[in-house]
């Protein structure tokens, strides 16, 4: 099937642009003139006009958590609250809707004190007490690294009144030793232990539910971490699955599995033994290509800023007892790096705290080579930076995959954690760019909004659009980024990472036809306006999968 987009204004790169896209075989055959291309159309072909529509590669974001996202659907939600108790209002309510059994976990998400208008505190054991004492109440912090539950879920989980430390980790406890209900980091797995592993029918609707969302959005590929290294033939199968009841994969994005594991050198070897090299063909499709393929191994250095985990040199200026810590023993990060590049495997690592990230730039700069960095190795986040150590990124051409969104909650509590001078160099995007580190965009979701436009708004802006753009000339405007430079980080950039930069990315001749319409040409609007933009078509291998 040959098919032509015209009469649209298609975004070729650096401030390029086309009016139409000759489409065969799913990618893309020419790029040029509306009426050029429709002259040479053969009988018979598909005409889909864009009607000025700005048409865009389709977007790219390089790491979320997409099984988590379909999850957060039937849980207490949390991103909105601005008080405990209205946490607590929205979980009784929950109980009151699904009316769960005794005994059954009652689960949330999307907590953020910081951003509550009266009292900013974590919730605890008391007051999730409030919203049952006769189901475990388990409500993480939006950023997934800090669960607050009630006193049931403490006693199912044989946290004691005086339970020890943990290593990488912190159960916190009151002035009498007691547990307060807020655990952080590797604390957090004793009480998730108490949740169910969605069964395999489950994880596919949650799977698929999610994909439609990334989709209505315009995301046409995506990483994904969703296995922890044990579970990878279960998540493996479940993406497997769902490509191949789909007529030839359609419907659904294309996936790079991101794949976890913690600490342990064993699941590494696991993974070589069953073929789970990054850039196996996991499943494709003879029409659409590639749609599923393995992609990096993830380590996690530290927590996050919000819940004052992010691993720091300094202590936090508002909690000057703790400045953070490590996740793993920095011989840990090393052995886990050298076997995975002994493996040919790429390595990302989750890093937010300037001591975090010197620990990760030192384990990578040693399997890497200035100006050479074959497997890609990668840092993810890349938050609280030294421009010292963005150089050595730099140097070594170590990806960053950074979320800007991630501003619109941490632009509030930078400051007040880590000071003026650390802030001033903190996401730093645009000295990123600068410096020439490779740098893609995504949004981490569910612990940040889904939308690539959202995120672009934030980098080009630096402005809360719910705050009538505050602050006035932007946040550090220094770390401000060309539009042009936000969209390629989500698009050529975010295939770049995920080694396929050669047939996705670009509306480009030879590349597949995965691609978004938008309802205004946000090249041309004032940046402000940006965030207003709406995704009313999404294309992956020529075929519309989703229109509004």
């Amino acid at each position: 099937m040959t098919r032509i987009i015209y009469n649209g204004k298609v975004y070729c790169g650096s401030h390029r642009f086309c009016q139409a896209l000759r489409i065969e075989g799913g990618r893309i055959r020419a790029a040029g003139d509306s009426a050029e291309l429709l002259a040479a159309l053969p009988a018979g072909a598909e005409k889909i006009d864009a009607a000025g529509a700005l048409v865009l590669p389709g977007f790219h974001d390089s790491h979320l958590h997409l099984h988590w996202l379909g999850r957060r659907f039937g849980m207490v939600e949390g991103t909105g609250a601005d008080s405990v108790e209205e946490v607590i209002r929205r979980g009784r309510e929950l109980i009151a809707r699904n009316k769960p059994a005794p005994g059954t976990c009652v689960q949330g998400a999307g907590v953020n004190p910081d951003l509550f208008t009266g009292e900013k505190r974590d919730l605890n054991r008391e007051d999730l007490d409030k919203v049952s004492t006769r189901h475990p109440v388990i409500i993480s912090r939006h950023c997934g690294h800090t669960l607050y539950c009630n006193s049931l879920a403490l006693h199912r989980a044989g946290i004691a009144e005086r339970a020890p430390d943990v290593e990488g980790g912190a159960i916190e406890k009151d002035g009498a030793g007691r547990p307060t209900g807020v655990l952080r980091e590797n604390a957090a797995g004793l009480i998730r232990r108490l949740v169910p592993e969605p069964d395999k029918i489950q994880m596919k609707e949650n799977l698929k539910r999610a994909m439609r969302a990334a989709l209505s959005l315009g995301i046409t590929a995506l990483g994904t971490n969703d296995s922890q290294g044990l579970d990878y033939d279960e998540v493996t199968e479940a993406y497997r699955s769902i490509y191949a009841e789909a007529e030839n994969g359609g419907g659904f994005p294309r996936v790079l599995m991101q794949c976890g594991i913690s600490s342990d050198e064993a699941v590494l070897d696991r993974l070589k033994e069953r073929g789970g090299l990054p850039g196996t063909v996991l499943w494709e499709s003879g029409e659409g290509g590639v749609f599923l393929r393995m992609g990096p191994v993830k380590l996690f250095m530290d927590g996050t800023l919000g819940g004052q985990t992010a691993w720091m040199t300094e202590p936090y200026r508002d909690k000057p007892e703790t400045r953070g810590f490590p996740v793993l023993e920095e011989e840990q990060l090393r052995a886990l790096v050298n076997r995975a590049a002994s493996y040919n495997m790429q390595v990302i690592v989750h890093s937010i705290g300037d001591a975090a990230m010197e620990a990760v730039i030192s384990a990578l700069e040693a399997v890497t080579a200035p100006g050479a960095n074959p497997l890609r190795h990668g840092i993810v986040h890349c938050q609280i930076t030294r421009r010292a150590q963005l150089e050595r990124m730099a140097r070594n051409r170590l990806l960053a995959l950074v979320q800007p969104v991630f501003l619109a909650d941490d632009m509030y509590i930078l400051e007040s954690r880590v000071g003026p001078d650390m802030a001033s160099g903190s996401y730093a995007w645009g000295t990123m760019e600068r410096l020439g580190v490779p740098v893609s965009y995504g949004t981490d979701a569910p612990v940040s909004d889904l939308n690539p436009l959202a995120g672009i708004s934030w980098a080009v802006t630096r402005q809360d659009p719910r705050r009538d753009f505050a602050p006035p000339q932007g946040f550090y405007p220094a770390e401000r980024v060309d539009l042009a430079a936000a969209v390629d980080a989500y698009t050529t950039a975010a295939a770049y990472a995920a080694f396929a930069e050669r047939e996705l990315g670009r509306a480009a001749p030879g590349f597949w036809a995965d691609l978004c319409f938008i309802d205004r040409d946000i090249f041309s609007l004032p940046p402000e306006e940006i965030h207003r933009a709406r995704v009313i078509r999404t294309m992956i291998a020529g075929n519309t999968v989703w229109e509004a």
